[in-house]
């Protein structure tokens, strides 16, 4: 009995590593396929791929060619590589690779089977550049035009990064005077607490580099206090200007924006890397204004694409805070139609527990009307979904209350300080101010006064609001010291 017991062991343990080994592509009836089609899982694969801050001083570009087993629940396992780049590259492919785990598996005799994908992974080759002891050095002639002869150059330009490209020092512009480099100016890198709109309940900051009026310049990062990248901005003059990603907690990026005329581009994904929405927003239109964004196409979690060209029945799902116990979570499902990029027809909201309730009636993208219900509440009516604060009479109340109320610290006039001072709030559901902080002071007594006049504006604003309810809302304003 024992023999027999031996043998019946021994054949399922064949049977078994029979059925795990992975099919080549020709011995499949279907084969594996990134869902959401080959088209977006190369833009997933461009959008996530960094290349090494080495690799990319030399300007190498080339391909690594990786190999590895596309599992039953999607994902990509014993990944390998195959032609070698070099080995930051490989790294780097073999990370990007291993982040996608939305493939639609092989199939074989009508079952999901393991399948060997061999995939090739492309980094783009760029213009190289000097990078010596964590320094990006670049030569500049008399008329501020980039060479690469050091020799002929008037000025020498030195930005430190990181072994991941981050900033981590002030930038230095050095003049050539004689035989020697002097300081002409500096660009100061800033380290400083920031609300990256992250669950995460770790401490975030963002880094990057302010100029004399303390405004962002160029690409900012935010990040976790143990460094894995949240996001980053492109900044011209402290304003949002370009690209702007954001990261899942894993790596992965989530979003993608970039200006293109007056239209912001953004491409979203799920935490599988599938492909999530395609959709652009007119960001030539004022604050506040009705401006519909458009959807051009859109994925549910499983790969099937609801929306496509603007034209579909959509179903989102998020999961929330429910509002009938708010230590419970519930899923949040919205559906309604997409005609030519535009929400048109009824469109309905709903918590899967029966805490909240909403229905619109849209035409070309414009919320009509609509109504929401909330558990234990009265339904309520609107015609304007969300609603941002407002200064009772707009901002040029606004700017004639900050004139006539904001005064010049004697101290600051003293010492001829000019500036802006960034002030954070909160617009409370009363429309009054709560949690007034300094962003970004100049000192002298100008911190204290731009507080001291954002308090006084309290009960001056009309609330935000959010499908006919008041709403609390961070607001930040700048508040400008000029010397007349």
């Amino acid at each position: 009995m024992r023999y027999l017991a031996l043998f019946f062991l021994i054949g399922c343990s064949s049977l078994l590593f029979a059925q795990q080994t992975p099919y080549q592509l020709f011995e499949v009836d279907s084969v594996a396929e990134p869902r959401g089609g080959q088209a977006y899982f190369n833009v997933f694969l461009q959008t996530n791929l960094r290349k090494p801050i080495q690799a990319e001083a030399l300007g190498i570009g080339g391909r690594v060619m990786l190999t590895g087993v596309v599992e039953t629940d999607g994902s990509v396992s014993d990944i390998k590589v195959l032609t070698s780049l070099r080995p930051d590259c490989d790294r780097e492919a073999i990370r990007v690779l291993s982040l996608f785990k939305a493939w639609k598996p092989a199939s074989k005799g009508g079952k999901p089977v393991r399948q060997i994908v061999n995939m090739p992974i492309v980094f783009k080759a760029n213009e190289p550049f000097t990078y010596i002891s964590g320094n990006r050095i670049s030569y500049f002639d008399n008329a501020d035009k980039l060479i690469t002869d050091s020799t002929q150059a008037a000025f020498r330009q030195v930005i430190p990064l990181d072994t991941n490209g981050l900033p981590s020092d002030d930038i230095v512009l050095y003049r050539l005077r004689g035989k020697s480099w002097k300081v002409e100016r500096r660009l100061p890198f800033v380290r400083e607490k920031y609300e990256s709109g992250s669950k995460l309940k770790q401490r975030t900051y963002r880094i990057g580099y302010q100029d004399a009026e303390r405004l962002w310049q160029g690409m900012t990062f935010s990040l976790t206090s143990d460094g894995r990248l949240l996001e980053q901005t492109y900044y011209e003059h402290g304003r949002p200007k370009g690209p702007r990603i954001t990261y899942y907690p894993n790596g992965l990026v989530a979003e993608k924006s970039d200006e293109a005329d007056t239209k912001r581009m953004i491409t979203a994904w799920y935490t599988t890397g599938q492909i999530k929405l395609v959709r652009e927003i007119d960001s030539s239109a004022p604050l506040g204004t009705r401006n519909p964004e458009r959807l051009s196409a859109y994925w549910d979690s499983t790969g099937n694409q609801q929306v496509r060209d603007g034209n579909g029945l959509a179903v989102f799902r998020e999961t929330v805070r429910s509002y009938a116990d708010t230590t419970k979570q519930t899923s949040f499902i919205e559906q309604g139609t997409y005609q030519n990029r535009l929400k048109q027809g009824v469109w309905i909201g709903r918590y899967a527990d029966g805490s909240y309730f909403y229905e619109e009636i849209y035409d070309k993208g414009i919320c009509q009307k609509g109504k929401a219900r909330t558990i234990g509440k009265d339904t309520v009516q609107y015609s304007v979904p969300e609603q941002l604060p407002e200064f009772r009479g707009g901002m040029p109340a606004l700017g004639q209350f900050l004139s006539q109320n904001l005064h010049y610290p004697p101290a600051a006039q003293r010492a001829k300080v000019q500036g802006r001072v960034f002030i954070s709030f909160v617009i409370n559901k009363e429309g009054e101010v709560e949690d007034v902080e300094v962003l970004k002071g100049i000192g002298f007594g100008t911190d204290e006064e731009a507080v001291r006049v954002v308090k006084a504006s309290s009960g001056r604003w009309v609330p935000g609001a959010q499908r006919g309810q008041n709403i609390k809302v961070k607001y930040n304003l700048p508040i400008n010291f000029s010397l007349q």
